[in-house]
């Protein structure tokens, strides 16, 4: 029973003890005058279009509408007509008259690193810090022969004089699919090459998603997480690129600095009430992380909601099942702000082109893509014991199709070999994937709603157009089919990757909008047989977020008894023409009844002063598509 519940149950038990007749006290609207006078609404918005989302069906249904709602500590308590909610109103009570703007759920981001990015901002901001840990040094050229000199180079002259365990950081030129990824898989240089050139000194080359360590960088990378370091313990303990960018910084700079670590975490993360983002789940790389959100959770300092997938036993563990089962199932554990959703291995595969797909390609490319889940390693043998142990599985970034069918291989197995596992218990697990850049084929689809799969889509359009030239344009239909989904019974939350920070950024509705027109940043219509429309998005977004996050009795919704995380917007979503959607913003949030951000124009037309960052909002994506090939992609 919530806190509210409480106070009413004892208001009405005073009420009888005291031997007054609750039928013959004066009553406003059926309700006992001395039960309000003891749980008065704390907030009342009224005249407005509430919009509670409070259908979870696969339809565009938004189900009911309020004029008004009232909110006592951190619940919904009641919704109703203007002038029945008014009526309920304590001489404490804050009314704020919403001039018919419409009042949505909070929004639930499906997959964010806000937290990773909170790293990367405070580390933009004290290089001083970070060089202590890594100096950072970027090396390009023409041909493997320039970038062997550069490499050289940095380590001759500019790392002559380390400081105390720093590492030399060295990015190779050439993004993804570029020369320094090509120098790296093809091993123009080789560990004991690098260990020539720095037999003491941790260095690392790295080309996202590629990397060589030299043997001391292993060797103090490992020790750090108290890994023995030998050849067979990197092969299963060092998965991803990700976990020495992630994890580096975090854990030998922050674990000195937990208190640090959570107040810029708690700033960071109070740049996304703006937007209207009130829950995001993400995985956690970085194990001096979770102190520093046991220490916001403590203090009631969580400026949003946290719903994390527990990666701890793959950031750095070569034994991730056996971890897994002594740590048991945390499904659930946490409150209101901070709780687990399952346990993750991280990735299925890489970014492009590193990807694990069916899709055909060329020989070249084929051989550059990556399946870090094959059947049978390590990391099928860990999602297997997940399973078998009766826990939730995340998949936290997938980008082609071939790694999710290995994942649903595995779910099969395991109901077909455990007799306690039957097909229901493993829809009632609601296993879930991610991103949708490249997948689900169709015929994928029949058997994610059979085995009660969720998905986390973004938009994907953009940065997936220009691999259509590689894979076929008739691929565009596995690049987020989210009218197919829903169609077919699948529930999809939405996540979004813009993260305000400086005082600007681009609306939650112009970043989604793509999931309404399939129009690319070029004008390029892909797939639009996929479009939603903005009922559905807004379903996305909020109640069909809340079963993704497990927390659907709590959050997604506004119904009397549950939290009242909720937004104002500017203008009505729900109706302004499309080419305005990206224009809609909210003018307040409210996370659990408190406001956490009310936008100066609102605040002047209430009297009162703005509350929290004001964000100045952009309404057009710039996304650029860049060069998709260059000299050494097909090399």
């Amino acid at each position: 029973m919530n806190n509210l519940l409480q106070r009413m149950a004892m208001a009405v038990f005073l009420i009888f003890l005291c031997g007054v007749s609750v039928r013959g006290q004066q009553t406003v609207n059926n309700v006992p005058a001395a039960l309000l006078a003891y749980a008065y609404p704390d907030l009342i918005v009224y005249n407005g279009k509430i919009v509670t989302m409070d259908d979870a069906a696969l339809n565009n249904s938004v189900g009911r509408s309020f004029e008004a709602m009232a909110v006592r500590e951190d619940r919904i308590q009641f919704l109703g007509s203007s002038a029945e909610i008014l009526s309920y109103a304590g001489p404490q009570t804050r009314k704020i008259d919403l001039g018919g703007r419409t009042v949505v759920p909070g929004i639930i981001n499906t997959h964010t690193h806000l937290h990773n990015g909170a790293v990367n901002d405070w580390a933009r901001r004290n290089p001083e810090k970070v060089e202590e840990i890594r100096k950072e040094f970027s090396v390009g050229g023409e041909n493997f022969v320039d970038i062997t000199q550069g490499i050289e180079l940095v380590i001759k002259e500019q790392m002559t004089h380390p400081l105390p365990g720093q590492w030399a950081w060295v990015g190779l030129e050439g993004g993804a699919t570029g020369i320094g990824v090509q120098y790296i898989k093809q091993e123009a240089m080789s560990r004991e090459q690098l260990d020539q050139l720095a037999p003491e000194l941790p260095v690392i080359l790295h080309a996202h998603p590629t990397w060589l360590l030299n043997t001391a960088a292993r060797d103090d990378f490992l020790k750090l997480y108290e890994i023995a370091p030998t050849d067979e313990n990197e092969e299963l303990a060092l998965t991803i690129a990700t976990t020495f960018g992630r994890g580096l910084i975090v854990d030998r700079y922050f674990r000195n600095h937990p208190d640090e670590l959570a107040d810029v975490v708690a700033d960071y993360l109070s740049y996304q009430v703006p937007s209207g983002t009130t829950t995001y789940a993400s995985h956690i790389v970085g194990l001096a992380f979770q102190p520093a959100f046991i220490k916001l959770m403590e203090e009631k300092r969580m400026p949003v909601r946290f719903a994390f997938s527990h990666r701890n036993c793959q950031q750095v563990e070569p034994d991730v099942t056996g971890c897994w089962l002594r740590m048991g199932d945390w499904k659930g554990l946490g409150d209101e702000y901070y709780w687990n959703i399952g346990v993750t291995m991280g990735g299925l595969d890489s970014g492009m082109p590193a990807i694990c797909t069916t899709m055909d390609a060329s020989p070249a490319r084929k051989s550059q893509e990556e399946c870090l889940l094959q059947p049978g390693n390590a990391f099928a043998q860990a999602v297997d014991a997940a399973f078998t142990n009766r826990i939730r599985y995340t998949v936290n970034h997938a980008i082609g199709d071939k790694g999710v069918d290995y994942v649903m291989d595995i779910m099969e197995q395991v109901i077909e070999r455990e007799p306690g596992i039957s097909l229901e218990f493993m829809r009632h697990l609601r296993v879930t994937s991610d991103h949708c850049n490249f997948y689900p084929r169709q015929d994928q689809i029949p058997r994610l709603a059979r085995l009660g799969m969720m998905l986390s889509c973004d938009t994907a359009i953009n940065r997936s157009t220009p691999w259509l030239d590689v894979y076929g344009k008739d691929k565009a239909k596995q690049i987020a089919p989210i009218r197919s989904l829903v169609d077919a019974g699948i529930m999809v939350g939405t996540e979004s990757g813009t993260n305000p920070t400086s005082g600007t950024g681009l609306t939650w509705t112009a970043e989604n909008i793509q999931f309404i027109t399939r129009e690319n940043a070029r004008g390029e219509l892909i797939a639009p047989e996929e479009a939603v429309d903005r009922e559905t998005l807004m379903k996305m977004a909020t109640v069909w977020g809340s079963y993704f996050v497990l927390r659907e009795d709590e959050l997604g919704t506004l119904e009397t008894g549950k939290l009242a995380d909720f937004v104002v917007f500017n203008k009505d979503y729900f109706t302004v023409p499309l080419e305005e959607l990206p224009t809609v913003f909210p003018l307040m949030t409210v996370l659990g009844g408190e406001i956490v951000m009310l936008r100066e124009e609102f605040a002047g037309e209430l009297g009162v002063a703005p509350v929290g960052h004001q964000i100045e909002w952009t309404f057009e994506s710039d996304y650029d598509f860049g060069a998709p090939l260059d000299p050494y992609e097909l090399m």
